[in-house]
This record gives C-alpha cells, structure tokens and sequence, in this order.
C-alpha cells in the first residue's frame, strides 16, 4: 500500500492574532526532558498555524524556549510568525499563567483584543489566569484542546466564555456539555504527521517472527505493559517460540535474560515510530484505568491502524470505540490477550484483514488537518452541533 498523500488544505490566512496557553510549556524543562503526546502535539499544531498564515503569541518558560524555536523552525516557511514570549514564574506554572494573562491583557490595550485564546489542554494551574482574563475584553472567543478530564474548578473558570471545546473522545467532552457552560464542545481529534504512518512496501517474509508491539511511556503502570508480558508467557510453547514481544518504550528498560524473544527499548525520538511499527506484524492496546491515569486518546492506537497493524485492545471505551467497524480484537485478561495473539500469529489472512480494517477507520476519523480546524473553529460565527462526524463519541 502507498502512504498516505499529504493533505493540501487551500490557504486559510488569517489576521485574527492567538494567544497560546499550555500549562506544560509554562513550568520549567529539563535538557533531558523527551517530548511526549501533548507536548509534540501542541508544538506540531503551532508550527502548521504559523504556515497557515495565523500569527500567534506563545507564552513559555525561558526553559523551553530553546526546545520551541528549533521545532518551529523545522517545517515549511511560516507565513504568520510565531512570537515567543518569555514568562518566568520561578518554576511555578501558576505564577506563569498569572503573568501570562497580564501580558495578554498588556498586549490587547495595545493592539486591539486578541481573536482567539487557545488553550492547549485543561490545567487547574491555569484558573487564576483564567478568571483574571475572564474579567476583561482581551480576547473575542476561546478554543480550548481538551486532552484530559476536566476538574470542577477548571469548568468554572471557562463557563459561559464565547468559543468551543475540542475533545479528544466523548468522555472529555461530557463535562463541557453541561447546559450551563456555553461553550460549544465537540469530539474531534487525531493526529498530526499522519502520513508518516502506513503500511510497509514489501511484506514481511513468511518464516520471520511474527512481532508484536506495545507503544508508549511504558513506566506508567496504567499502559498495561505488564499484562503483555504475562500474555506472551502464557503462549504455548510452540507458537511463543515463532514470536516475538517488542515493549517501547521505557526510561529505564528492564532485561529479560529468560525471555529471549522480549525487547525492551530505551525512549525513542518521534521520528523512528514510524518505521518501527512498519517492522511490527500487530499491536497491543494492553492499557488499564487506575483512577486518575487512563487512556483519553491513545495516540498509539491510531500510529498503528494507520500502519495497517491488527490490534489487541483492552475494553476501555475510548480504545473500543475505535474498532467498531472491525480492525481488532478485545482481549479483558492476560488469558484472553495470549488466545487474541496466538489467532494473529497462526494465521496472515486474519491479520492482512483486520489491519485493512483498522487503517480505513484511522483515515476515516483520526487524522488531524489544522485547516479544518481553523475552519471550523477559529474562524466561525456560527456554533456547529454539539457533535462532529470526525470520531465518535
């Protein structure tokens, strides 16, 4: 299969000046530090609105500064700058936000209001911010990505503010939903870069192991890492010894002497993801809820299917939901996930079909396009319905 074409949106230029707020960017980065999720995430967003001609006001601790213009720089030439404001609140994203909102008010005395406050996640640290600029005339509409759950405090301090939530699954938007919040919420996400992910051009031999993966930042017990590893342990022995467990990836990957056919990988940069999972033959959506840590997304789910991988996925909501036209199996036990794998590893025809499933839902619903968004919510006068076609809720 060819990869996916590059989506070519017609020029969406734009006067309308932004104001990005991202409570990650306000606290202080370590030169260690790897970019994860959200964070590439949002410095991949800022990077396609400065090409698409929308001039934005970035407001980041001096300790990203370095780490956000070599990113910025590296894609096409911008046609609206992104303008890099320094805020230091002594390693408190609290005092960040609060001095951010001074400067955003500072700056709309000055120059008019701004037309948009984008707020790049959900952050209780954002609240004073919030509520001082609430106070105000400094912005005409605020968008907010929503990536995680909200919290009572941060839905107070956003209620009854002109604009739209853009959520990541059903599940973040129901709060926003509430007939008192008059913001207008959506499900609506995916990922960007998409067409660095899809199918390899020359299958894998017939006699080589059969690969499975498991993606993310595996030191998060929630990620299920460990459920994986006791599934491909319970394989019997003749099936197991066709396969092979890839676990990537880890901050201190752990050795496994008796398990020869276990990898565990160290943190790897954004950019071998692609080619890694074009060497995998199926993934392993192994992820548990613990309370405050859960899948809201999962933006390794989507890596795959757009590789064409077939999934094992556990049954939480916003990993089922995406395989409700076929391109997985369910799996509730390590039990359950060994019989899932041993299907996949005995039989091509099964994973060729499946991986054709998942890869038509992924392009179907889970690809990012920032002209679309600028379209739909940086540029309209009328709210759309409470919900978009682009994932289900």
């Amino acid at each position: 299969m060819t990869p996916l074409p590059p989506i070519h949106d017609p020029p969406v230029l734009g006067t309308g000046r932004l104001a990005f707020l991202e409570k990650v960017f306000l606290g202080r980065r370590r030169p260690t530090d790897a970019l994860r999720g959200v964070e590439l995430f949002n410095l991949r967003l800022l990077r396609e609105l400065a090409s698409l001609g929308r001039p934005v006001l970035l407001f980041l601790d001096s300790s990203w500064r370095e780490t956000a213009e070599s990113f910025l720089a590296d894609g096409a030439r911008p046609r609206a700058p992104v303008r890099i404001v320094p805020v230091n609140g002594g390693g408190s994203g609290l005092a960040a936000g609060l001095l951010a909102a001074v400067a955003i008010r500072r700056e709309a005395r000055r120059s008019g209001p701004f037309e948009t406050l984008l707020l790049g996640n959900v952050a209780n640290r954002l609240v004073p911010a919030l509520r001082l600029l609430r106070s105000g005339r400094d912005f005409r509409r605020m968008v907010l990505v929503a990536h995680r759950e909200t919290s009572p405090r941060f839905l107070r301090a956003v209620r009854r503010l002109p604009g739209h939530v853009v959520a990541v699954c059903g599940q973040i938007a129901a709060p926003f939903r509430a007939p008192d919040v008059a913001a207008t919420a959506h499900v609506d996400y995916g990922i960007l870069e998409a067409d660095s992910f899809h199918p390899a051009e020359t299958p894998r031999p017939p006699d080589a192991p059969v690969r499975f993966v498991v993606l993310g930042a595996l030191d998060n017990a929630w990620k299920g890492a460990d459920t994986a590893l006791a599934a491909f342990r319970l394989l019997p022995p003749d099936v197991r010894s066709r396969c092979e467990l890839h676990l990537a990836a880890y901050a201190d990957p752990p050795a496994f002497p008796d398990d020869p056919g276990v990898h565990a990988y160290s943190w790897l940069d954004p950019s071998r993801m692609p080619g890694l999972l074009r060497s995998m033959d199926a993934m392993l959506l192994p992820s548990r809820d613990e309370g405050v840590m859960r899948e809201t997304f999962s933006q390794a789910a989507v890596q795959g299917m757009l590789t064409g991988l077939p999934c094992v996925y556990a049954p939480l909501p916003v990993l089922a939901e995406k395989f409700d036209r076929g391109g997985g199996i369910e799996a509730d036990s390590p039990e359950r996930f060994a019989a899932a794998m041993a299907r996949l590893a005995l039989d091509p025809a099964l994973r060729a079909r499946l991986g054709a499933e998942a890869r038509a839902t992924a392009l179907a619903r889970y690809v990012w396009d920032t002209g679309r968004f600028c379209r739909r919510y940086l540029d309209e006068t009328k709210n759309h319905s409470q919900e978009t076609p682009a994932a289900p809720s």
